[in-house]
């Protein structure tokens, strides 16, 4: 759906970031917290852009929480959605309710709204569909953020449609969670809350967002060759069954990574095959979703794979999933001192935080010591995006951190 029109620049000035999470049980007070915290982190600055992250404790008294934040605030434009768990300046809520406000003002930046209904994606016939519905062209080079329900919508094509439609360009978001079933998740945009389909939107101008995507795994073994698929089945490794590479790789295990690999095994599809060596940040991860007893084969949870492709084993647990955090944000560091950002926004695993890492506020701790105290809101997902390479993905098990740069330095 076309939202016209574009919120547009103003005069060129720095960009303002503020961030407050609220863990208010009434309405009222959440509205009064998070508004008086926002304004105070902006001043006197007009807010551009609004993100609203919601528990679903509050889905009845959304278009009240919403209308009152949206006017209060001032903002030009407001899109959020509910989450299983919100986070917010220092803090990661999972086990009770809160409300988290992001706002930013973004001056030479054009702020594009849009909504997504999987009946457009049905529709799809291509990039300049997508250059259409959304009144945006590459030319504009966008910096797009996303927000789909993943009970109405199919994320993974939605994804695959704008990556295509903006080549190389950042796409960040997760998808809404804390539903149990359809119907129970919102997205909205402004005022108008809606239970299905996706809402986003379109950053163009002296904006520079950069993704930093940890899906918290670590290779194992040797990369091997797929030599024969079917769709998502791996049917030969390397010339052999699967299963028979997979016992191979185990072998050269500690007894710790054994046990591990029980519980925590997954599979890394290189991203660009033409480099000479492949570490962290280079694979896809996807999940071990069968074993063929018969043939040895191993289905992934992925829509297809092809012979010729590079593959790895790999591990997860929490040591790892730090220490993939941590190792990420160090390859940036360089280009961070240049360039620092201003603001950030955090799309995290329904999957991570305690249960992962066995303590509170996990990301958000390793972000504030790597890269200092910023303005940051986000939630746990049911899906996050991100990029891997120059293509972007929906992930499971991942924190995906969308730092927000001024535009001049390109690093």
């Amino acid at each position: 759906m076309r939202l016209r029109r574009a919120f547009s620049t103003r005069t060129l000035g720095r960009m303002k970031f503020s961030a407050a999470i609220s863990t208010e049980t009434s309405v009222d007070r959440i509205a009064d917290d998070l508004c008086e915290r926002a304004r105070a982190g902006l001043g006197a600055a007009k807010v551009d852009l609004a993100m609203l992250f919601v528990s679903p404790k509050f889905v009845g008294e959304l278009p009240d929480l919403i209308e009152d934040i949206h006017l209060r605030l001032g903002a030009r434009c407001l899109i959020g959605c509910t989450g299983g768990g919100i986070i917010g300046e220092d803090r990661e809520v999972e086990r009770s309710p809160a409300v988290a406000l992001w706002a930013a003002s973004l001056p030479g930046v054009t702020v594009q709204p849009f909504r997504i209904t999987q009946q457009q994606v049905e529709e799809s016939n291509g990039p300049a569909f997508w250059h259409s519905e959304l009144d945006i062209g590459p030319e504009d080079e966008p910096s797009l953020i996303l927000l789909p329900d993943p009970f109405s919508m199919d994320a993974t094509r939605a994804v695959e449609e704008l990556s295509a439609a903006y080549p190389g360009r950042p796409l960040v978001g997760g998808l809404a969670s804390g539903a149990r079933r359809a119907g129970e998740n919102r997205v909205w945009i402004g005022e108008k809350v809606f239970e299905d389909g996706a809402v986003g939107v379109a950053l163009c101008g002296a904006v520079r967002l950069r993704a930093i995507v940890s899906q918290g795994c670590r290779p194992i073994g040797e990369p091997l060759i797929v030599t024969k698929a079917q769709r998502n089945i791996i049917v030969e490794l390397a010339s052999q069954p699967p299963v028979v590479a997979l016992q191979e790789t185990l072998k050269t295990l500690s007894e710790q990574d054994r046990q591990l690999a029980q519980q925590a095994l997954f599979i890394g599809r290189v991203i660009n095959e033409y480099q000479a060596d492949f570490h962290r940040g280079d694979f896809l991860i996807r999940n071990i979703v069968g074993l063929d007893p018969n043939n040895g084969a191993i289905a992934i949870g992925d829509r297809e794979i092809r012979s010729g492709q590079t593959i790895q084993f790999q591990l997860r647990d929490g040591a790892t999933a730090n220490e993939d955090l941590r190792e990420l944000i160090e390859k940036q560091q360089s280009a961070l001192a240049k360039n620092p950002p201003e603001g950030a926004l955090l799309f995290s695993c329904l999957g991570r935080g305690e249960n992962l890492f066995g303590k509170p506020n996990h990301d958000v701790s390793v972000i504030r010591e790597t890269i200092g105290p910023l303005p940051l809101a986000g939630f746990f997902c049911n899906g996050e995006i991100g990029p891997i390479g120059d293509k972007t993905f929906v992930h499971g098990f991942t924190s995906v951190l969308a730092l927000f740069e001024p535009v001049g330095k390109r690093n």
